[in-house]
């Protein structure tokens, strides 16, 4: 199954929102990016979609405050069945203030499902560099 440049634009319209939220600390803006169902797994525990607007505040807090989230190298790969997608990234969670100090870097693998006519994400893998 192919995707096509609408639904590729979509999906990075989604990632990229996901990054935006988190830069903010808007769980509830992030969290409803996620389908019902989906899953946050990474080196901070696995959170299902139910208990994501609890998971995440800790989660940045632990960045310090300020952090930008940024996406870079995005693929997107049509997913096994129709009306999913596979997002392979890098995210960089940066310290604007000077000097400007990457905190960590993090290869991020992302599910996402069409639901009607939006796109969502329905797991989010994290896998910090080591």
């Amino acid at each position: 199954m192919s995707l096509s440049a609408a639904d590729r634009l979509e999906i990075l319209d989604v990632v990229g929102r996901a990054d935006a939220a988190a830069t903010r600390r808007d769980a509830e803006a992030y969290a409803s990016l996620f389908t019902a169902d989906a899953v946050l797994d990474g080196s901070q525990g696995r959170h299902p979609a139910a208990a994501l607007r609890a998971s995440v505040g800790p989660i940045w807090a632990a960045e310090g405050t300020g952090t930008l989230h940024l996406t870079l190298n995005p693929v997107i790969d049509p997913g096994d069945v129709p009306d999913e997608a596979v997002v392979s990234s890098v995210l960089l969670i940066v310290a604007p203030a000077p000097p400007i100090t990457i905190i960590t870097a993090a290869a991020i693998t992302q599910n996402l499902r069409r639901s009607g006519d939006t796109w969502r994400i329905s797991r989010r893998a994290v896998a910090e560099y080591r």
